[in-house]
């Protein structure tokens, strides 16, 4: 039995492209997604990868070996983070409502991130995650493996000048989106807190933190349940923007 080293190490680089791409980007890529199914669908996106004409050179040394799939770990993570910012800007959103409502101290732990996040971000997390596969945001980093191919070779990746403008801007959105999404819910928390003050100036007497926290809290859950059908909108906007970007950063490595 012979083996084509040239058709097993584009096999390679493939599998590694899907591999970085499939465990870096979100919801496909949280960990609570077993690893299996995870390498499962990576190897079957090097093997769909295979019918594309894709140019392969073989590596002069180790040296060059190795940079090879750092390019290629460049591509996941980056990929994985034009995506997963979006998700940053509504977790960060929810942490600004969580802290004005008073509930800063009431955590709850995150399956994504294995990490612990303030209540209010892990309900939004969950809405943003049910509209990213309803509008099969999942799809998108599928075809843009596929489109990667199509645009610069395995193993080789341009970065110019316009990539560090693009960065900025991606880090931009993170506040953008976390102000945008929960603005009408800070607004009117704001000025509860502004009338609240107020009337702990006039009238000393009252325990305004007893008094105030319930009232915070229970008009926050008001506005959070009236304003779901409007984040929801917002959260489907968001990820066509964020579609988008996923493009913008393939051309961009293409040079």
């Amino acid at each position: 039995m012979t083996v084509d080293l040239a058709i097993f190490y584009k096999f390679l680089l493939l599998f590694l492209r899907a591999s970085f791409l499939v465990f870096f980007v979100p919801v496909i890529g949280s960990r609570n997604v077993p690893a299996m199914a995870k390498a499962g669908l990576a190897l079957f996106l090097a093997y769909m990868g295979m019918s594309y004409p894709v140019s392969v050179a073989f590596p002069k040394g180790p040296t060059e070996l190795v940079l090879v799939v750092l390019r290629e770990l460049l591509f996941g993570v980056v990929v994985g983070m034009t995506a997963r910012f979006v998700f940053d800007g509504i977790q960060l959103g929810g942490q600004y409502i969580g802290y004005m409502m008073g509930m800063a101290v009431v955590n709850i732990m995150n399956p994504q991130e294995e990490t612990a996040v303030p209540l209010i971000s892990y309900f939004e997390n969950i809405v943003a995650v049910l509209v990213f596969l309803a509008i099969r945001g999942h799809l998108w980093f599928m075809s843009a493996y596929f489109d990667s191919l199509k645009v610069f070779p395995l193993g080789v990746l341009s970065l110019g000048v316009k990539w560090s403008v693009f960065v900025v801007r991606l880090l931009k959105t993170i506040f953008v989106i976390a102000i945008k999404v929960n603005a009408p819910i800070f607004a009117v928390l704001f000025l509860i807190q502004i009338a609240m003050a107020i009337v702990a100036r006039v009238i000393p007497q009252m325990n305004i933190f007893m008094v105030g926290f319930p009232i915070q809290i229970f008009i926050g859950l008001i506005l959070l349940m009236f304003s779901l059908k409007g984040m929801t909108f917002l959260f489907g906007r968001e990820f066509l923007f964020m579609k988008r970007n996923l493009y913008e950063v393939i051309k961009l490595m293409g040079g």
